[in-house]
């Protein structure tokens, strides 16, 4: 049994590792652009963080649901089930996306004390950064949920060492590199390296979404 949860516990914390490893390499790459950026970066990936602890409730519900109907061995229920929950996910990330969209210039002002006199060259310098870095989260809102939601519900399967390696192959093989080439001042500066996260985290949705859909229709398929 202990042997049976550290091979189902360790692949499913090096997922999160993996995920949450990329998020600080932004703020490091985001540090070699200087304070305003490292600043910027740090108010879109707190509001990011807050929007996605509700996909993360969601991924949890999941895991919990799928591995319930897989126990009755009712494959049909369980897929009606994670798709479900799915579309609750990417319906509640297209309302934050469009909010971060939107309020894309206000929000950062949240952060700041508009009434710095002796700071406030650099206070709008990183409010214009935090701004465009909106613009990219509220895109990626629907596939940072899409992605934590299928991981919820491959871990309700039980599958958990092939996403492990979808995780790192999206944000370490793709995601990183496009941040390193977008990120510097020559190009995109913050935008870039958020574009890099943006690209991980849609590869890891479409990658895991594919695999949640191929084991649910073999396992409807072999019940058959």
């Amino acid at each position: 049994m202990i042997k049976k949860i550290i091979n189902l516990g360790s692949p499913s914390a090096m997922q999160m590792f993996f995920e949450v490893a990329i998020f600080t390499a932004a703020i490091w790459l985001s540090g070699l652009l200087g304070k305003n950026a490292q600043a910027a970066n740090q108010i879109a990936l707190n509001l990011s963080s807050m929007t996605f602890m509700v996909a993360t409730g969601l991924s949890v519900a999941s895991m919990i649901r799928v591995g319930n109907q897989k126990g009755l061995k009712n494959y049909f229920e369980l897929r009606r089930i994670a798709f479900s929950i799915f579309l609750l996910g990417t319906i509640l990330a297209v309302a934050f996306g469009f909010i971060f969209f939107i309020f894309h210039k206000q929000l950062p002002k949240l952060y700041l004390d508009n009434n710095d006199i002796l700071n406030a060259v650099d206070n709008a310098e990183v409010m214009s950064i935090a701004a465009n870095l909106l613009i990219a989260a509220a895109i990626f809102q629907i596939s940072d949920s899409i992605q934590v939601v299928m991981l919820g519900a491959l871990r309700g399967l039980q599958d958990v060492k092939i996403p492990t390696i979808i995780t790192f192959i999206s944000y370490w093989v793709v995601g990183f590199p496009i941040s390193i080439y977008f990120g510097n001042e020559a190009r995109y500066a913050s935008f870039g390296i958020w574009l890099g996260l943006l690209a991980g985290l849609t590869v890891a949705a479409v990658l895991l979404f594919i695999r949640f859909n191929y084991l649910t229709k073999r396992l409807i398929l072999s019940n058959n």
